[in-house]
């Protein structure tokens, strides 16, 4: 399947890896994204001015329309403000990870398993809220781990907010936020946000911090470690 492709701002520039391990996964079960021309910055968390969010993400569906009706946009914020532009509904959007069923998932070839290992799933604020642009399953990243044998911990900090967008303003209130969540989460902590992978990446000291898709990698043994 053909998908048009939103990498924004972060998947170009800081979460160049997180891009990388995207395209992968989409390639290797056999699907194409290809990048939407032209593309500018959907706003993010940076416009308080709610009509200008709408407007930005506005014009990157419309640059999309000749490419596929099915658009991927793999940060949180991203997905979010492109969803809320798409007030007609012409198109459908989706952050990569609400895609990762067992179902889609069932063509990657798994060459590990995750037996005695132990991995905090970190959702965040925007992947889980608000319910309208929500991901439908937020236990996708459990599932796929215990399927494999692992175990989960952090129930109770998997959608508090790490105070990533805030990282340039106040960071303070970054590091304190940031580091509730390191604290009460064990083993490795997987993420699916450039945002919160900068936030706990900046304020963990030997704590591992790795995106899902590493993980996927990992299993279908594309990478030697996770």
């Amino acid at each position: 399947m053909e998908f048009a492709y939103y990498p924004g701002c972060s998947l170009t520039g800081s979460a160049k890896k997180f891009d990388r391990g995207v395209r992968k996964i989409f390639s290797m079960l056999g699907h194409t994204l290809v990048d939407i021309p032209d593309w500018n910055c959907c706003g993010a968390f940076e416009y308080g001015d709610k009509r200008k969010l709408m407007e930005l993400s506005g014009e990157n569906l419309k640059k999309a329309k000749d490419i596929s009706k099915d658009i991927i946009a793999p940060c949180p914020a991203c997905s979010r403000n492109l969803k809320e532009s798409n007030e007609d509904s012409v198109f459908r959007v989706y952050n990569p990870i609400e895609l990762f069923t067992r179902e889609f998932l069932s063509g990657l070839k798994i060459e590990r398993d995750l037996k005695g290992q132990i991995f905090t799933p970190y959702y965040g604020c925007v992947l889980l809220r608000p319910k309208e642009t929500a991901i439908p399953d937020s236990n996708v990243m459990e599932g796929f781990v215990t399927n494999l044998g692992g175990e989960t911990a952090g129930e109770k900090i998997k959608d508090r907010c790490c105070g990533g967008s805030q990282f340039f303003i106040n960071k303070w209130a970054t590091e304190r936020l940031s580091r509730m969540i390191i604290e009460k989460s064990k083993g490795i902590i997987l993420v699916f946000c450039p945002l919160c992978h900068m936030a706990l990446t900046t304020f963990s000291k030997d704590e591992r911090v790795v995106y899902f898709t590493d993980l996927l990698l990992y299993v279908a043994g594309e990478r030697a470690h996770i």
